[in-house]
């Protein structure tokens, strides 16, 4: 799908992009190593709703009617041509576009949605003198606590993996891994 003028239209109508996002979005885009991933979960983040990796596989045609739908632009065709969840400038909001287009059930509805990533903190987060809190302050889940030792902490059961802290740290001090 060629992505027109109209397209980045209403992707940008969706959802509003930062300026401390964007400019991340550029200091950053050229070196993104991708993490090692253990063999018991799925080569890379798979949609929302997708089901177990090998089950997946076996449905999914690869028709890319879920990338062509999602507004918020966080689903890409990976190199093994399966659709990929990455979350680097726009958070997966789970409007649920890309599983009511999946024809052939390789998403499904869930119960509580959930992306199955889960962020991890560096130590660049709190080696300034003042830690930012913005991963805190805008949580939709109300997911990331400052812990004891004044570092940000995830809570597991309200966190959904929506990447929202990832987008607005501007410290890249947050990345995003599989749930495991």
């Amino acid at each position: 799908m060629s992505k027109s003028e109209t397209y980045y239209q209403e992707l940008m109508a969706h959802r509003h992009i930062s300026r401390r996002g964007l400019f991340r979005a550029f200091v950053t885009a050229a070196g993104n190593a991708a993490p090692k991933v253990p063999a018991a979960l799925p080569a890379h983040p798979l949609p929302p709703g997708a089901l177990p990796d090998a089950l997946f596989r076996q449905q999914c045609t690869r028709c890319d009617a879920c990338i062509n739908i999602c507004p918020m632009g966080v689903l890409n065709k990976h190199e093994d041509g399966f659709p990929q969840l990455i979350i680097e400038y726009a958070s997966c909001d789970g409007c649920g576009l890309c599983i009511n287009a999946c024809e052939n059930k390789a998403l499904r509805p869930q119960a509580r949605f959930d992306t199955g990533l889960r962020p991890v903190f560096d130590r660049r987060c709190v080696s300034s003198l003042r830690a930012c809190n913005q991963c805190v302050a805008l949580c939709p889940e109300a997911a990331c606590l400052i812990g004891e030792s004044g570092a940000p902490e995830i809570d597991q059961e309200r966190c959904n993996g929506c990447g929202e802290c990832l987008v607005q740290c501007g410290q890249g001090a947050v990345s995003l891994e599989l749930a495991g």
